[in-house]
Order: C-alpha cells, then structure tokens, then sequence
C-alpha cells in the first residue's frame, strides 16, 4: 500500500475535487456532511480552536497494490486506523473512493486541529510512520506487501556507484 500526505490551508477545492470525480464515493469517516459545501462547513470548527495555525488541512491518499481487491468496508476500516495510528484519534477526518486510475484507491482528508485540545497534531517524521502504519496494515489485512521507500533506495545503486562499476569495467 503506498500513501501520499500533502498538507494544506483550505478544505473547500479539496473537498470539491474529492467529490466531484465521476465515481467518487463518501464511504467513511466521523463527519455527518454528505457533500463538499456540508464538510467544508462542518471543517470550519476545527478551524475556529485554533485561529493561529497555518496548514491545517491534512490529505492523504492510500493507494492498494495491483493485486489487492478491497470492497468499501474494508477501505473504511483501513482509513480508520490509518488516521488513529497517525495521530489523528480526535480529529475531524472523512473517507471518498476513487476508481479513476487503474490504482484502486481511497483519499482522506482531515483536519490537523484536534477537537479536544485545540492542537495541531504533531507532524514530525510522518513520512516515516506513515509507511510504517502502511507495513502493518499490509501484514495485518493480508495484502501485497509493497517495498518501502528505504528499500527503494537501498537497492537502487547511486550515480556515483554506477560510474565507479563503469570505470571498474
């Protein structure tokens, strides 16, 4: 599973481009909205706990490997936990499904502010604990571990190791 976090300030274009895909689908979250004026709306007191914080849009986009076939509950569930584990137990957040690209795929899109303190949620190496979260969901649901991105990099041999292979030869 591959996640992709951008941070932003305001919840109505995202919120606008969630819904308005051909096949977007609200499956979860813990908001009563049921469109983008409503949410972007209901995102507003959050907003209001805490005047002074800058980026407060969190989005996230959880992308299923090829192999992996997940129905809308199961996405839910992943979403939900993904936001819990992340820091985000006590924050506004919302679930759409997306099938406009071969990756089948969920966006989550959340407010920073915590409801209960006011807070911004701390964002420090979220890179990093996110493709953790990601590694154990994977292991715990079943589903195609994908390699991580230190992986990645480890296998992937540098400019400077591919000219000394060169002159080597």
């Amino acid at each position: 599973m591959i996640g992709k976090q951008t941070k932003g300030r305001g919840f109505r274009k995202l919120l606008d481009y969630l819904e308005s895909r051909e096949d977007a689908k609200l499956i979860g979250g813990n908001m009563s909205g049921r469109n983008a004026r409503e949410l972007a709306r209901e995102f507003k007191l959050s907003r209001q706990l805490n005047s002074d914080a800058d980026r407060v849009v969190y989005h996230v986009s959880l992308s299923a490997a090829k192999g992996d076939k997940l129905d809308d509950e199961k996405w839910t569930e992943i979403g939900d936990r993904y936001m819990k584990e992340m820091g985000f137990d006590a924050n506004q957040f919302v679930i759409f499904r997306h099938h406009n690209t071969d990756d089948d795929h969920i966006h989550i899109a959340a407010s920073r502010i915590r409801m209960d303190t006011g807070l911004v949620v701390h964002d420090s190496w979220d890179y990093v604990r996110s493709e953790k979260v990601l590694r154990q969901i994977e292991i715990d649901y079943d589903l195609v571990q994908v390699q991580g991105s230190r992986e990645k990099l480890n296998r992937t041999p540098s400019t400077g190791q591919i000219r000394r292979i060169i002159t080597i030869l």
